[in-house]
């Protein structure tokens, strides 16, 4: 990671001097050390914005230059952000999914932004929230919530999600909440201009009005920043004090479940948020957004709520559910979620087709960095089965368009599988979820 000495100075005393207010920043920003550093940080793969410029195209012949040229302008705020292209790919559903691809300058210049309001907020970040954060990650969240689960006294749960929420962030707000710890008003009207920058779509320019700049690099901090005082620290400093019990809560950007020891604090907080985010343009989405008993005695109580079994929940697309180890003991059972099997085996389907004509080799070689990437992200404990199943279901889609290459079969299906029993990545937990307890060993049980 790249950082200039100046913007690892300020990190520091940030951490050392939490709470305080900043009012010259456009120093650091415009700093043409930090914007090199901000340059070398971008992907060279990424595709172009409005300007149709890469990053091979930006630093070639004259980078020094276009740096410095770049620092001048936003120095006297004579830099002003291009709208963001947007692009539209396909969905597994047959939808499209709309994309904002940002310039490359802008790139540079929200890259660096990104770094200077991360560095004021980190510090003051609750621990409850994961997503966006250096040095955390979904699996770190993963692993929280199912240590609260087992160890908290937990036996409600409450999964909300914001509808729609990078596209509705209330820009007034937001400057509000900037202003808590930044006085600097250029710094405060450079990131104004990226909200107000707009959306390039067939030729027409669309002001926004509301939500975070679209693909947008400063877009993850400034989610950040806005759920830190719409739900975190209202959660932490004020609701959970009015519970009878325990109250919990994991945040991973706009997705977050809650964790309650009675039911009434439970089905109580689903009330308020709904009041709390409309105070804040925002609200839950109703498909994703439920209250329901989980815990240590959710298995034996279940009758009482007219279900055979326990309730599962979904979070960071992993399915959690009430299981047992070999002893008897209750632990947090996860698995792949099933929406995210389908839409990743329909995607996987419609890139073998393509890649057809490219050889089998190419086939082959796709479908194990698929089956590989996978098994790092999901290779979570208690996932073993649908780990096995899911590698079983790629070689069955990678034997069938490798034998319609032509009119001829490649080979059958035993010989294809014993080919791939030693070619593609044999599954494995990577994560392991589970809170080290004494009477909770990974020896001999079958959550692992």
């Amino acid at each position: 990671m790249f950082m200039t000495t100046q913007l690892t100075r300020f990190t520091q005393w940030a951490r050392e001097s939490p709470q305080r207010n900043y009012n010259s920043l456009l120093g650091m920003l415009f700093d043409p050390d930090g914007l090199n550093a901000s340059f070398e940080r971008q992907a060279a793969n990424k595709a172009s914005g409005v300007d149709g410029v890469r990053k091979a195209e930006y630093g070639g012949a004259g980078l020094v230059g276009r740096l410095v040229d770049l620092s001048a302008r936003v120095r006297r705020l004579g830099y002003r952000p291009k709208p963001v292209r947007r692009v539209y790919i396909p969905k597994a559903n047959g939808g499209r999914r709309a994309l904002g691809i940002p310039s490359f300058e802008d790139r540079i210049v929200q890259d660096r932004t990104s770094l200077i309001l991360q560095a004021i907020w980190e510090p003051e970040f609750r621990e409850c929230s994961y997503g966006f954060r250096p040095g955390r990650n979904a699996h770190q969240a993963l692993k929280r919530l199912t240590e609260i689960i087992t160890v908290e006294r937990t036996q409600w749960i409450v999964e909300a999600d914001i509808k729609g929420f990078f596209d509705n962030v209330n820009h007034d707000h937001l400057k509000r909440f900037l202003a808590h710890r930044i006085s600097d008003t250029r710094l405060l009207r450079i990131i104004d201009r990226f909200l107000k920058a707009g959306v390039l779509e067939d030729g027409i320019i669309s002001a926004s009005e509301q939500g975070t700049p679209q693909g947008g690099l400063v877009s993850p901090v400034l989610a950040n920043i806005y759920l830190h005082y719409v739900l975190d620290m209202w959660f932490e400093k004020r609701y959970a004090k009015t519970c009878r019990g325990t109250a919990q809560l994991v945040r991973y950007a706009d997705d977050f479940v809650a964790c309650f020891q009675w039911e009434s604090d439970a089905k109580r907080f689903l009330q308020e948020l709904k009041t709390r985010l409309a105070q804040f343009d925002l609200e839950a989405e109703p498909s994703k957004t439920a209250v329901l008993r989980f815990g240590h005695l959710a298995q034996r109580r279940c009758k009482q709520d007219g279900h055979r079994r326990p309730q599962t929940f979904n979070f960071l697309g992993v399915t959690h559910y009430v299981g047992r180890s070999r002893k008897g003991n209750f632990v947090v059972g996860h698995k792949t979620q099933r929406e995210r099997i389908q839409k990743k085996l329909k995607e996987l389907n419609v890139r073998l087709a393509s890649l057809r004509v490219r050889g089998g080799k190419a086939m082959m070689e796709y479908a194990y960095r698929h089956l590989q990437g996978h098994i790092q992200y999901f290779g979570v404990s208690g996932n073993s089965r649908s780990l096995r199943q899911y590698r079983q279901q790629v070689q069955r889609l990678l034997f069938k368009w490798l034998n319609r290459r032509s009119q001829r079969r490649s080979c059958n299906w035993k010989q294809f599988g014993e080919a791939m029993e030693g070619y593609l990545p044999r599954t494995r937990i990577v994560h392991n979820l589970y809170p080290s307890l004494p009477w909770m060993t990974q020896t001999g049980s079958r959550m692992v």
